[in-house]
């Protein structure tokens, strides 16, 4: 897809946003199998029910605009993947398992934060429905919401 206009990039970036939730469902069962504490696990477990609303959010949201629900693959999305595949491989040290897994949801979350910002200023330079608006807002209150927690446990064990 050519990225000529902002309706382009909206659509584009709609599409990355869409693959990444799609990934997100494993890339999180994944990360709390690898995650060596119950904290750090339950973390990543509880978070499927939002995924699976964010994806659905994002669904409504091409609806609503008559498109086509495609996915769009991105290298960040890629490379935060490849970064998933080689901790769940390795046989780090409880501590060390745990701070890949939360240094990899970060990387995640703000990556998804990034592309919903995006996401947000076209909305409003395209004059999109305030609806539409606010499904991406909801889906970045929770990506927000799920960094918070991970830089909280990543605080708190820096502190001990």
């Amino acid at each position: 897809m050519t990225t000529i206009t902002r309706a382009d990039m909206f659509e584009r970036e709609l599409q990355k946003l869409y693959h990444a939730e799609l990934e997100i469902l494993d890339l999180h069962a994944d990360l709390a199998d690898a995650a060596a504490s119950d904290e750090v696990r339950a973390l990543f477990a509880d978070h499927e029910a939002d995924t699976v609303e964010q994806i659905h959010r994002i669904e409504r949201i091409f609806e609503e605009l008559g498109m086509e629900s495609r996915v769009a693959g991105s290298p960040v999305m890629e490379g935060i993947l490849a970064e998933k595949d080689e901790i769940v491989s390795t046989d780090a040290p409880p501590a060390l398992r745990d701070l890949d897994v939360l240094s990899t949801g970060m990387l995640n979350e703000r990556f998804e934060i990034t592309v919903l910002d995006r996401l947000l200023l076209l909305a409003t330079d395209l004059e999109i429905s305030e609806e539409i608006s606010t499904e991406l807002g909801a889906n970045r209150q929770e990506a927000k919401a799920a960094l918070t927690e991970m830089e909280a446990i990543v605080e708190r064990r820096r502190l001990e």
